[in-house]
């Protein structure tokens, strides 16, 4: 262990975690084919989603995570939470970290997911199981037409 007089540092040694440089809820993702360039191509990012009627079903939502940094393996969880706090889908993966200048691309499937309510719900990311990130994903309600727009 080293001294405060050699300018060594106290404790253990913690390794470093990565870094998350975005995250973004979209429709699809996909990892180049037959490069290992570990390029993402994201379809449709959103940050709102709407629907006519509660509770809304949609066919698959995914978070797409791009990290920097770190060295090893960490668990990543992905969490949505409703308006009133409660979890409503969570999603885990592995992330295996590259040092700089590597930036690793990682996707989190929701597939079938069910939203309750309208309304402001939040994205959590987080790592080994302490949060890193925090967002809003707004659901939003939409009226159908009423069908009476003066026309007889």
């Amino acid at each position: 262990m080293s001294s405060p007089m050699s300018g060594g540092v106290w404790g253990p040694q913690v390794r470093p975690i990565p870094r998350l440089l975005a995250s973004l809820p979209c429709e699809d993702a996909a990892a180049s084919a037959g490069l290992a360039d570990g390029r993402l191509s994201l379809q449709r990012v959103f940050f709102d989603l709407y629907a006519a009627r509660f509770p809304a079903g949609f066919d698959r939502l995914v978070v797409a995570n791009l990290w920097s940094g770190g060295e090893g393996s960490y668990r990543v969880t992905v969490r949505l939470l409703q308006p009133d706090g409660n979890e409503v889908a969570r999603g885990e993966a592995d992330l295996v970290a590259q040092p700089e200048p590597v930036t690793v691309a990682q996707v989190v499937y929701f597939p079938g997911l069910v939203l309750p309510v309208a309304g402001k719900y939040a994205v959590e990311v987080w790592v080994d199981g302490a949060p890193v990130h925090v967002y809003a994903l707004h659901v939003v309600e939409v009226k159908p037409p009423t069908g009476d727009g003066g026309e007889r």
